[in-house]
């Protein structure tokens, strides 16, 4: 099985993940010059994955919108799909009123 050659890009986007970075240590991290950094960095910009942070003298890159950035499920809740959902809450909605008389019905109760 062949593994996928990653391109710098991708590992600039891999580092991201891990934190906000600056071009030095892009640089670093994967053995290249400032400036071939600096350039990846901003085509990562340029494509909308990535902003840059002016911080004195030097620029802190970071993503734009991190993987570990997600909405936060509590564990109680469960996935169900739209089907079950609505058998489940089907005993709190009698058959026999239709919609217009429930809105009425509550309309008189307030």
């Amino acid at each position: 099985m062949e593994s996928k050659i990653q391109t710098p890009q991708e590992k600039i986007l891999e580092l991201l993940e891990q934190g906000p970075v600056t071009p030095d240590e892009v640089a670093q991290k994967l053995g290249t010059a400032w400036a071939t950094a600096q350039g990846h960095l901003l085509r990562l910009v340029v494509a909308g994955k990535v902003m840059a942070v002016r911080k004195g003298r030097v620029n802190i890159y970071l993503l734009k919108f991190p993987s570990s950035v997600g909405p936060k499920i509590p564990p109680w809740a469960k996935a169900r799909n739209l089907k079950d959902l609505s058998e489940e809450l089907e005993h709190y909605f009698p058959s026999d009123v239709s919609a217009a008389e429930m809105i009425e019905l509550e309309r008189r109760r307030s």
